[in-house]
């Protein structure tokens, strides 16, 4: 049986009394333009019209444009698992296996309920003067990320084609609806595969290469919309025009394949605002690591605030931290920029410590800082002021360097990286000078025998880590 092509639907569809089984259907019609023709939104593999049911109900119908092995078995799955989590932004539809007759042959359609609203880019093109408004739909986006997480389900294709803002009764209220499920991921179909990769201009290139369907495949895409989001409201239409091509939000595959060496990556570094800031290292950090290390939105938003990215602290397992009394530091390829980025030691007056990187951090120097938090950490009991800010000071430690593991594959500009590795540094700084304040004496000069006994105790500092 040859398959129908879009034209053979586009004729069907116009013919609504032979062509459907499905009897609100046959009594209805298609919407159509001036010229009096149906007007199909086409997709991977599937044309969706709009149609006034006979009841005056509008529903979206979807005539698949080839073959889909399953995918009934799919659809009653995704089904059962909705009518189960009962979610605000998802709506009704019908799996109709003979929905549709085309030269005497019936194939399936899918009749959904028809959501009336905006589409996401049209919304946040039209609203970039409304900053609060923006940032309320940012709240609604990762509410919508935790709901989703809860019942361990996955969109598949968050893009802004898929995503529709429905106004409410008053101009500040506002509803969000998913559409397309084709890609849905639902613990039954865990096992399965899915033909839907995502929209290009939103996904982890990892998954588009290796074709991964997980419950955490959303995570990316949640992700880089809040960022996108975060970022416009206030950047606003200056920051749109120079980057929206219509069938994005900021963002384009290229920038999201090469984020250290993307033009937009480095104008949203350059946004003063706390949030969009961290959101966008967050967003590079989850691009440059691998895809199962991608964190979840909620994870990184506390009190409607963005927790600070820690590079190399990201996902639901920590990257390994290998203790070495000589880390191989010195050759890698960041650690050129940072000679030249800040002075090594100690600075005048006072005695500030100035950086913990170059040769200090990245020679036995770094195992004898480590070692110098722990000491101060052990040596005091819970809750005294220098444990915890020697556990936050290991911590800092052990963060900083995983990153250069992490960032060993992409070698970054010299500014981006310090962009990106500033906020931590500033950090340890911190840590360091209030350690002092408090009387903890700098760290003598250890010989690599001293530090080499000591690595067991410094790896213990993972333990910190995790807690």
């Amino acid at each position: 049986m040859t398959w129908p092509q879009s034209q053979d639907f586009n004729e069907a569809i116009q013919n609504p009394r032979s062509s459907f089984g499905d009897s609100e259907l046959r009594g209805g019609q298609a919407a159509v333009n001036t010229i009096g023709m149906p007007m199909p939104r086409s997709g991977n593999f599937a044309d969706v019209y709009e149609f006034h049911g006979a009841s005056g109900q509008k529903w979206a119908i979807k005539c698949f444009t080839r073959h889909v092995p399953g995918l009934q078995d799919r659809y009653a799955e995704i089904s059962k698992h909705l009518d189960q989590a009962k979610f605000p932004f998802t709506v009704d539809f019908s799996y109709l296996a003979k929905g549709i007759r085309i030269r005497g042959e019936c194939y399936p359609i899918l009749k959904m309920q028809w959501v009336e609203g905006f589409l996401l880019n049209e919304f946040v093109r039209d609203n970039l003067d409304r900053p609060v408004l923006l940032e309320s739909l940012g709240q609604i986006w990762a509410r919508m990320a935790s709901r989703l997480r809860e019942a361990g389900i996955a969109h598949g294709d968050l893009q802004h084609g898929n995503v529709i803002l429905v106004p409410g009764s008053t101009t500040s209220s506002l509803a969000v609806k998913l559409i397309d499920y084709d890609g849905m991921f639902v613990p039954a179909l865990a096992s399965k595969k899915s033909g839907e990769m995502g929209h290009a201009n939103y996904q982890h290139p990892e998954r588009l290469q290796q074709g991964i369907y997980s419950a955490e495949v959303d995570r990316l895409s949640f992700l880089a919309i809040a960022c996108a989001l975060r970022c416009l409201a206030v950047g606003g239409k200056t920051l749109w025009d120079k980057y929206d091509n219509g069938d994005n939000i900021l963002f384009r595959e290229t920038d999201l394949r090469n984020p250290t060496t993307s033009a937009l990556f480095k104008e949203l570094w350059k946004i003063n605002d706390p949030d969009a800031h961290e959101l966008t290292g967050h967003l590079v950090m989850a691009l440059i690591g691998p895809f199962g290390q991608v964190p979840s939105l909620q994870d990184l938003l506390s009190d409607d605030r963005v927790r600070p990215c820690i590079l190399g602290a990201q996902g639901n397992t920590p990257a390994p931290v290998a203790v070495k009394t000589k880390p191989h530091i010195k050759a890698h390829p960041i650690a050129a920029p940072f000679h030249s980025m800040w002075a090594d030691g100690w600075s005048a007056p006072g005695g500030q410590f100035n950086m913990l990187s170059a040769t200090r951090l990245m020679d036995t120097d770094f195992a004898q800082w480590r070692l110098w938090g722990a000491n101060a950490r052990d040596r005091h009991p819970e809750g005294h002021p220098v444990r915890e800010k020697a556990l936050m000071f290991c911590s800092a430690m052990n963060a900083w360097h995983t990153t250069s593991a992490i960032l060993e594959r992409r070698p970054l500009s010299e500014e981006l990286l310090e962009q990106m590795l500033r906020p931590l540094k500033e950090s340890i700084d911190s840590l360091v000078a209030d350690l002092m304040r408090l009387g903890v004496s700098p760290p003598e000069k250890l010989n690599d025998t001293k530090v080499q006994k000591n690595t067991r105790r410094v790896g213990s500092d993972q333990n910190v880590l995790r807690r």
